[in-house]
């Protein structure tokens, strides 16, 4: 089999691309285009005029190349067309065209699924015991003056609490799992998602996600932004969240109706663990940045190069095994397209 990787001098640099290369080569020849940026046209030419002999092509992990759906007419022996592009295919590659040809497109973005679930969880641990200040503590050379406790907010254990998660996709079918042992009563608001699924995950279905604030010690926002879900997230969903309870962010600042979430937080009534802001970065001098019922985080759940290697593998993997004739793991749909687009009924 013949494999085309079209990848930049930045996944070089940060070696992201070299396992899932290394591993092409033990399954066929692997030939790399690389392309020093967006704008390198002349990288992105000899690309295309290789792309008719590659029996697979695998794209660099976050990179979507300026094609159009029509440059992939040539690709007559391609297979498979693999890559991480965050659910993001409108006008460069048409999904529609190529399920009607019978080439996979594979979207390793859910591969980035366990960081940011554990990040989350660890963030929400954080909270629970205000981790972050015993550290600032200790490290001023003082000590606390009797029970660790934060008065006034969920506190403690997570054991036993009563979690909501905004959304059931990958991210919080994750935290779901990870949360498992702590014996937590999880309720989910979606939806897209079949009871079977939340029941499959030991979680029940909420009416609506103000009814899952309104029930929530901690509240998980697992929802990605998409045209539908802008500020879905809204003031009467934030208000709902009983004083003291615990908010938790790690998709996008998108979903979130941000003035209300502020003036909650700033009035000591909720505390945050936010990692996505609007806009990114926030002013140096922002008043969340500091406040003592915010941890705040530069964008990092999901920003590892450990989970930016594992993308790309994947997607190699998935590669092979479609040209094998087996079925990949992170096949993109026409659903997810039509999600992304917000064009759902």
């Amino acid at each position: 089999m013949h494999i085309l990787v079209f990848e930049t001098d930045f996944h070089r640099q940060r070696k992201y691309t070299d396992e899932g290369c290394a591993f092409l080569e033990t399954h066929g020849e692997v030939e790399i285009v690389r392309q020093a940026d967006q704008q390198d046209r002349e990288a992105l030419f000899r690309f295309l005029e290789r792309v008719p002999v590659a029996d697979g092509i695998v794209i660099g992990p976050w990179h979507r190349p300026a094609t159009t759906p029509q440059d992939w007419q040539s690709a007559e022996r391609m297979k498979v067309l693999a890559g991480t592009f965050d659910n993001r295919f409108d006008g460069w590659v048409d999904l529609q065209e190529l399920a009607d040809r019978d080439i996979p497109l594979i979207d390793t973005s859910r591969s980035m699924t366990p960081s940011v679930a554990e990040f989350a969880l660890a963030m929400t641990l954080n909270l629970i015991r205000d981790i972050p200040e015993s550290l600032y503590l200790a490290r001023q050379g003082k000590w606390k003056s009797y029970a660790w406790d934060k008065p006034g907010f969920v506190h403690g254990d997570l054991t036993g609490r009563r979690v909501g998660l905004a959304g059931f996709g990958s991210i919080n079918r994750r935290y779901a799992e990870l949360i498992a042992p702590f014996r937590c009563t999880t309720r989910s608001y979606d939806p897209y998602v079949a009871d079977a699924a939340l029941t499959a995950h030991g979680v029940e279905r909420a009416p609506s996600l103000v009814e899952l604030a309104a029930s929530s010690e901690v509240f998980v926002v697992g929802l990605p932004p998409t045209p539908t879900t802008q500020q879905i997230i809204s003031r009467e969903v934030i208000n709902a969240l009983p004083r003291g309870a615990l908010f938790v962010l790690v998709t996008r600042m998108a979903v979130v109706e941000q003035d209300p979430l502020w003036k909650r937080i700033e009035t000591g009534e909720i505390a945050a663990a936010i990692d996505v802001f609007a806009p990114e970065p926030p002013p140096p001098d922002a008043w969340f940045r500091r406040h003592p019922n915010v941890l705040a985080t530069p964008h990092i759940a999901g920003g590892t190069d450990f989970c930016h290697r594992r993308c790309f593998t994947d997607a190699c993997k998935d590669a092979v095994a479609v040209i094998k004739g087996n079925e990949p793991r992170f096949r993109a749909t026409l659903w997810d397209d039509a999600c992304y687009q917000g064009k759902l009924d």
